[in-house]
This record gives structure tokens, sequence and C-alpha cells, in this order.
């Protein structure tokens, strides 16, 4: 059997990811997918996970959250889906670091399923976008203190996935930039889910429609209709060229906040960044989507 856990980063899927897998969860069944509903295990799992890290786990609790999830369903895949998995965002950064520590819930995690072909997916995004939401989100607090004392200019996801690897290097990860996600939405929740490039999914662009105009938006979805041999590169390349002209600014535009920062600082981080997915894109059992 197959699990997926999609668990992060915070602040870059906003539950897109559940809602579009959510909207498939009777075709994807027929295939021996199941898409647990959020209520049914996002609670759940961090009691359970907490039981097998203090070493109270046992078959019983492993049977009893799988009731609890699937049911009388036939599984060959299940997906979880929470981008807290690790901990609240204000736990994300310290020691000049994303997510600090060890990774005790997901070896619990991994524990729980023991047996089964476990994956990874995470969507990383621009630390500068990343720090500015944390700060957004926690208004009013002391900025060093939410920090952990870190410098944001030092945060690297590469670091990440280098301790990810360390401590679970039999387990494939796939990653993609949060950047890119409208570009790739369809390979994304293919991945996830499990299903090959035919396998007819719903709701793929509901991503799109948040992004441009009422307009532009029935105009691609005609263009795609009348195109249904289209390739997932050709997509990709009307995907782009659409939101090139009918892309909604507000959607965009990212007002990077952070004490002390101008231009310069965020143009910095930005390069910093791209230079860290190059690195992540040379992982072993790392694999990124791209564009």
């Amino acid at each position: 059997m197959q699990v997926a856990l999609h668990f992060g980063a915070p602040y870059t899927d906003e539950n897109r990811l559940q809602l579009c897998l959510g909207k498939n969860r009777e075709a994807l069944a027929e295939q021996g997918t199941i898409i647990p509903r959020p209520s049914s295990y996002r609670k759940q799992i961090k009691q359970v996970t907490n039981r097998f890290k203090d070493g109270t786990g046992d078959d019983a609790l492993r049977m009893q959250f799988w009731d609890e999830v699937v049911g009388d369903q036939h599984a060959e895949r299940v997906v979880f889906s929470t981008d807290t998995f690790l901990g609240v965002p204000r736990l994300a950064i310290g020691g000049d670091t994303f997510f600090p520590g060890q990774f005790n819930r997901l070896s619990a995690f991994l524990n729980m399923f023991d047996g089964a072909e476990v994956e990874l997916f995470y969507a990383i995004c621009n630390p500068a976008n990343f720090v500015s939401s944390l700060l957004m989100g926690h208004k009013g607090e002391d900025v060093d203190t939410l920090l952990n004392h870190s410098d944001p200019m030092t945060l690297r996801w590469s670091e990440f996935f280098e301790r990810l690897q360390e401590n679970f290097p039999n387990v494939p990860v796939t990653v993609w930039c949060n950047e890119d996600s409208p570009l790739i939405w369809d390979e994304i929740v293919r991945e996830v889910s499990g299903v090959d490039p035919l396998f007819n999914l719903t709701g793929t662009s509901d991503f799109l429609k948040e992004l441009m105009s009422a307009e532009g938006f029935e105009r691609f979805t005609d263009f795609i209709k009348q195109r249904p041999g289209m390739s997932a590169i050709q997509k990709r390349r009307v995907v782009a060229a659409f939101l090139e002209k009918f892309v909604k600014d507000e959607a965009i535009e990212t007002e990077v906040t952070y004490p002390g920062w101008t231009d310069a600082h965020v143009d910095q981080v930005t390069e910093l960044y791209d230079e860290d997915v190059y690195l992540i894109q040379s992982m072993p059992n790392v694999r990124l989507l791209t564009p």
C-alpha cells in the first residue's frame, strides 16, 4: 500500500490541494486512491503520532485510526494533506533554519504506517515571502522572538531537506516552488494522487480562476476545451500565456514586510532562493517539479 503525505510548507497551499482532491474523491476511490476528509484525520493525526512518539502506540491504535480514515473502502493509496504537520507556523524558524530540531512527528508517522510505501510532498517558497507571511500572521509580536533570533538571510530550504534525507534516506520526497504552482498545478495534483496523465481530474483549473480576470479565465477554459489532446508541456505554455495577459495584479503582487529591509534586501534573498532551488534539484531521492 502507498501513503502520500503533503505536509507543507505553511503559507503555500492554503488548502487548495485538499479541496481539489476532494472534488475527485469518488472517482479516485474507484482507482483505489482514498482521499480522507480532513475532519477524519487532521486533529487525530497529532494525537495518534504523539502516542507512537512516546512508545504507547500499538496495532489497536493503528487499526482504530485506519478505520476512522478509510473505513471499509479498498485502499491502494491514501493521501493526507496538512501544512501544519511539523508544527504551527510560529515554530517554523529557529537557529537560522526552517523547522529546527528532530523530525519526531514524521518518524512516528512512518512508524504508524510501517510496511507502507510512504511518499512525501512539500511546497517551498521564497524565504522573504515566508517571513513576511509569518509576521503578518502574528502582528504586534516581537520580531526577534517570533523568529527565535534567526537571520532571514540565512534560511535555506536545502538545509531542511538535507536533514530530512539524513533522517529518512529511503523516503522519496517530491518538491515544488509555490511560485510555480499555477503553471504545474495539474501535475502536482496528479503526482500526489498517483494517477496517470490520462486520468480525468476535475477542478484543476480552479487555482487559475483565482488568478485570472473573469474574461481571461472564460477564454482559457474555452481554449482548453477545444484542444483536448494537448500534452502537459503544451498546456503549461498555454497557462503561462493566459496568465501573462489576464492575471489580476492583486493576485501576484506580494509586499514583503520586514523591519529595515529595502527592495535590495528582497532581491538578495530571492537570488539566494534561486540558488537554493538549484541545489535542491541535485539532491538524491528528492524530485523537483518544475514548469
